[in-house]
């Protein structure tokens, strides 16, 4: 038996629009604009930080007018922490490092009593260290983020 030749015209017109519309879907790997900016490369700040204690702590860092909250650190663990982009347009541009450990999160950890503090530095000072919170101190163990073949524990 034979396909009526209309029938036939509407079946292929059927299976290119099908695969028109599947094709359509499918993404090709997109190419730079020639004309346009080249890629930024988004680069977060962060710290390291170790947790030497027994406790879990809370790292924040204090600004002139506000503080931020780092993240929480487990005991015996290493975390990297991102700085908030809204903490470098501080007009300042001094910080300090802020341990609570054991306690939930603090609203005001900057004048919290049990607090465990750095001094207050330059931004620069603090992002280019590593920090350790062991026996109830806060210390820098150098520089973050390691340059060349650095071996650590």
């Amino acid at each position: 038996m034979t396909t009526p030749r209309t029938r036939a015209l509407v079946s292929l017109a059927a299976t290119l629009t099908v695969t028109f519309a599947v094709g359509a879907c499918a993404r090709a790997p997109s190419r730079p604009a020639l004309d346009g900016p080249a890629p930024v490369e988004v680069r977060w700040l962060t710290i390291r930080f170790d947790n030497d204690a027994r406790e879990h702590v809370h790292v924040y860092l204090i600004g002139q007018r506000r503080e931020w909250l780092l993240g929480r650190v487990e005991p015996g663990a290493m975390a990297t922490l991102r700085i908030p982009t809204a903490a470098l347009g501080e007009s300042s541009g001094y910080f300090k490092l802020v341990v609570l450990t054991g306690e939930p999160v603090s609203l005001q950890a900057a004048r919290d009593l049990r607090a465990t503090a750095t001094m207050a530095q330059p931004a620069s000072a603090i992002l280019s260290q590593q920090w350790r919170f062991a026996q109830g101190q806060l210390s820098p163990l150098g520089q973050w983020p390691p340059r060349g073949d650095v071996r650590r524990r």
